[in-house]
């Protein structure tokens, strides 16, 4: 009796044992990650999607090189990178060389940014050319091409949202319009009505659209437009789609 008692101590002290040694070396369930260094320059820019007043960073990453990073105006003020006023605009107080150490979970997105994985060329070509000005992403025009918007039908829906000075919600209103037939929920310059895809066209693009652009164009680079921006800011172009 006395030997099983004392062989299963000694098995006992050595679980415990293992058990220690594994929680030292094990890592933090959570381990916070931060971008480090120091503020180069900071603008504020609305985000194109939003509308929304948000603050935009170069940081000179300690680790070496930098990072471009964008910020709610809230957790901008929050880091002292800007100020909210009380009329909603925001003043910029970061200055060069202010050390930043930024928890990236508060990082805003950049919609022209392309995610792993990204293997439609068209979808990406599209994102390239409208994220800096309608704030789409990827994953948004993948996910209208999958409800069974073709790519240029999309293109023009995106086109159409440039020239009605709109965003990338209102592209994706304007797809929605023709997936229902119901175009009632759009406004239209001088307060035009509209019951079909055709009629749209020619009501938004009644200027003649002078920068004639096609989906082709877009995808084969030849296409040039304030639609291809760098997600930082906000634009407006014009252009007529024919699409599929």
């Amino acid at each position: 009796m006395l030997k099983n008692k004392t062989i299963f101590g000694v098995f006992l002290a050595l679980i415990l044992a293992a058990v220690q040694a594994a929680s030292a070396g094990a890592a933090p369930l959570t381990q916070a990650s931060t971008l480090d260094g120091t503020i180069q320059s900071c603008s504020t820019a609305t985000d194109p999607l939003t509308s929304a007043i948000i603050v935009v960073c170069t940081v000179n990453l300690t680790a070496g090189g930098t990072q471009t990073v964008r910020l709610s105006a809230v957790n901008a003020q929050t880091l002292g990178l800007a100020v909210i006023n009380p009329d909603g605009s925001v003043t910029i107080t970061a200055a060069a060389g202010q050390t930043v150490s930024i928890d990236t979970t508060l990082l805003l997105p950049d919609p022209c940014v392309l995610p792993t994985g990204a293997d439609q060329p068209v979808g990406a070509a599209l994102t390239k050319f409208f994220c800096g000005s309608l704030g789409l992403d990827y994953a948004t025009i993948q996910a209208f091409q999958s409800q069974g918007m073709g790519y240029g039908v999309i293109a023009q829906a995106c086109f159409m949202a440039q020239v009605l000075q709109g965003n990338g919600m209102l592209c994706e209103a304007i797809l929605n319009a023709k997936k229902t037939g119901n175009y009632s929920g759009l406004t239209l310059p001088g307060g035009a009505t509209v019951s079909n895809w055709g009629q749209l066209r020619k009501t938004v693009f009644a200027d003649g659209a002078k920068n004639a652009v096609n989906l082709g164009s877009i995808v084969s680079g030849r296409a040039n437009g304030s639609g291809n921006g760098n997600g930082h800011g906000n634009g407006h172009g014009h252009g007529n789609a024919k699409g599929h």
